[in-house]
């Protein structure tokens, strides 16, 4: 007989109190279910405990439930509160990237890829992939277009488009404009010529083989690659869809038509999706919440409604908000909180006043005794918060602004992982190039001849560095190649230890950062945090491939510790803080858009992001707009704040 968990049972062993909703979620095991849940509704608890539920009631074992989700963060999160609730961590619980690249890995070569391929995770070195084909196609290289063709290239993989059924000579829409376009492009304006769209399927498919030729995958090919394992090998699918006889997928609103089929073509029904429509603002990834709107008319649907974030003003405002969206699933929010919680609308004359208020606003809360940590600053674009960054630096308040430099993407933590990333893939050009120019005397000219080199011969670039006779080395040069072949082949000593050491690069680092001992700290401490990372890894090739694949795990974010947290909109979902200020909620840039009136579905977009924003406040809210841009441009206040008036 299966156990049902009630009120009684769960509070006489001192776990979490549920409410009837959420009671009904952890005890809905069989079938397809469909758990409404919006902002600071209990969500992870729930379905934690469902997840513990199956394990320790109905007979499942932690190798059998699929529990995706859509950070590292959340993903953190959950796994340790079922290790404190089980005294077990469970397997398959991550991101969808993280889990279908351990499943990838292992299935590589029944695709046809190289199972030592290496991830392009970093949106620079796919810049200098796109830049040189650009280049060689005539495009005008600067920053706006390399960051469209980019932006282009990940929504045709979002939507299951692949590069190789386009036709370099097909468009994606007629263009009649001429002169410069202005486009919104992850939270920045950019300025783009309208006839760079016609080039962007060639440019695709260029990217594409030039990925494969360095054995490389993006991110985005996780899940393609994914896809396509599941849909061409049977024995394959079938395996993964009998293994899991349990998947939960959080997040269920962000997924992409790639995820949705990956999970369609492995479920059987056993699929509970967990999420919440309202708050689907990632369309411009290709998210959709196509899931979730097909489960609520088909499926069984529990809609958690008790929130337990919010004071009651700000939870009537939410709802206000949700209330207006046309395209939604009816719901509304309970508040459980005894505070009513503070909301302030403020306008200002210009951006310049509107931001002394805020920061003047912030010094009085830090003054009053409130954490640095328990304070943010939202914002619909990036150059708000740009503005906002040094009006609090020059204030001398600590903060810390979304989007700027991670840990990973740190010159001395890339060099690392470029070794190791050459390691076990040697026809990465981002990889070699990277490392080959460390080396004194060599730059990106000699890369260049090594690399043609190893085309002519059909061979690796760390092969092609024996043929070194070729473009006539000095013997200082020559010593130099040697040293790298020498601890590229090494698999036998501590990889790191190699880079280190015998190649040199700490006595490359000293060097150039003599005269900056502060910042040379900063990089041998990072160095440090990597080989900790290392620590329980062997240096055989499988090892420095598991170890890098891990890494995909980790939240990459800066710490935001005693720091003020700038921050967009899109970056700030999942998070809350007691004190949150909206800045610049106008017209044109909340919602954001450049020209006529909005259309029923870009409104519903842009309100989703406002939801988001405000529903981030614990405590307090203080909502802002200004009249004027400093340069005499008149802005009207956001037609949203008349919505929670």
């Amino acid at each position: 007989m299966r156990k049902v968990l009630n009120e009684d049972n769960m509070s006489n062993k001192n776990l979490p109190v549920l409410n009837k909703e959420q009671l009904e979620a952890v005890n809905t095991i069989k079938g397809n279910l469909l758990i409404i849940a919006s902002a600071g509704t209990g969500k992870t608890t729930t379905i934690v405990e469902r997840y513990v539920n199956m394990i320790q009631n109905h007979g499942y074992r932690p190798d059998e439930i699929l529990m995706t989700t859509f950070t590292n963060k959340a993903a953190k999160d959950m796994v340790s509160k079922i290790v404190k609730r089980t005294k077990f961590e469970p397997p398959y619980v991550g991101t969808m990237h993280s889990l279908f690249m351990r499943i990838l890995r292992v299935n590589a070569q029944s695709i046809g890829l190289n199972p030592y391929f290496t991830l392009l995770d970093n949106d620079l070195d796919k810049k200098k992939i796109i830049k040189l084909i650009a280049k060689n196609e005539g495009i005008d290289p600067r920053a706006d277009n390399i960051s469209y063709l980019l932006r282009w290239i990940g929504k045709f993989k979002n939507r299951g488009i692949l590069a190789e059924n386009l036709s370099e000579n097909l468009t994606i829409e007629d263009i009649k404009e001429k002169g410069f376009i202005e486009e919104a492009l992850d939270d920045e304006i950019i300025r783009i010529d309208p006839q760079l769209r016609k080039k962007v399927n060639k440019v695709y498919k260029k990217y594409e083989a030039e990925l494969r030729k360095q054995n490389l995958l993006d991110f985005d090919d996780i899940l393609i690659f994914t896809k396509r394992l599941f849909e061409t090998n049977k024995e394959v699918r079938d395996y993964y869809s009998q293994k899991f006889k349990a998947i939960m997928v959080d997040e269920a609103q962000d997924l992409n038509v790639v995820q949705i089929d990956i999970i369609g073509l492995i479920q059987n029904d056993n699929l509970c999706v967990i999420g919440d429509e309202c708050q689907n603002i990632y369309e411009w990834r290709g998210s959709s919440p196509e899931l979730v709107f097909s489960f609520n008319e088909k499926q069984k649907k529990i809609v958690l409604q008790d929130n337990y974030r919010s004071g009651k003003k700000i939870i009537s405002s939410v709802n206000k908000v949700i209330n207006a969206m046309k395209f939604k699933i009816d719901k509304q929010l309970n508040c459980t909180k005894e505070s009513d919680g503070k909301i302030k609308i403020e306008e200002f004359s210009d951006f310049e006043e509107e931001k002394e208020y805020i920061v003047n606003k912030i010094k009085k809360l830090l003054k009053e005794g409130v954490s640095k940590a328990d304070i943010a600053v939202l914002f619909r674009i990036n150059s708000i918060g740009k503005e906002l960054e040094r009006e609090l630096k020059k204030n001398k308040i600590p903060c810390h602004l979304s989007k700027s430099v991670n840990f990973f993407e740190r010159e001395e933590v890339k060099d690392i992982l470029s070794f190791l990333r050459l390691k076990i893939n040697p026809y990465s050009v981002i990889a070699f190039e990277r490392i080959l120019v460390l080396m004194n005397g060599f730059g990106k000219g000699t890369a260049k001849k090594f690399e043609e080199i190893a085309k002519q011969k059909t061979c690796s670039l760390i092969d092609s560095l024996k043929l070194h006779s070729e473009i006539k080395l000095s013997q200082d040069k020559t010593r130099e190649v040697h040293k790298l072949i020498s601890v590229i082949e090494n698999f036998s000593s501590n990889p790191i230890t190699l880079f280190l050491k015998d190649f040199g690069y700490l006595s490359i680092l000293k060097s150039k950062y003599r005269e900056e001992p502060s910042k040379l700290q900063d990089k041998l401490e990072n160095i440090e945090t990597i080989k900790e990372l290392f620590e329980g890894h062997e240096s055989k090739k499988e090892d420095i491939k598991n170890f890098l694949d891990g890494l995909i795990e980790i939240d990459k974010k800066e710490k935001t510790k005693d720091r003020v947290t700038l921050s967009t909109i899109h970056s700030a979902k999942g998070l809350e803080w007691e004190n949150v200020f909206l800045a610049s909620c106008n017209e044109k840039i909340l919602p954001f858009y450049f020209r006529g009136e909005l259309d029923p579905m870009k409104r519903d977009s842009e309100l989703r992001l406002f939801y988001v924003a405000i529903s981030r406040a614990k405590k307090s809210l203080m909502i802002s707009h200004h009249e004027t841009n400093g340069w005499g441009k008149e802005y009207e206040r956001s037609s949203f704040i008349d919505l929670i008036e």
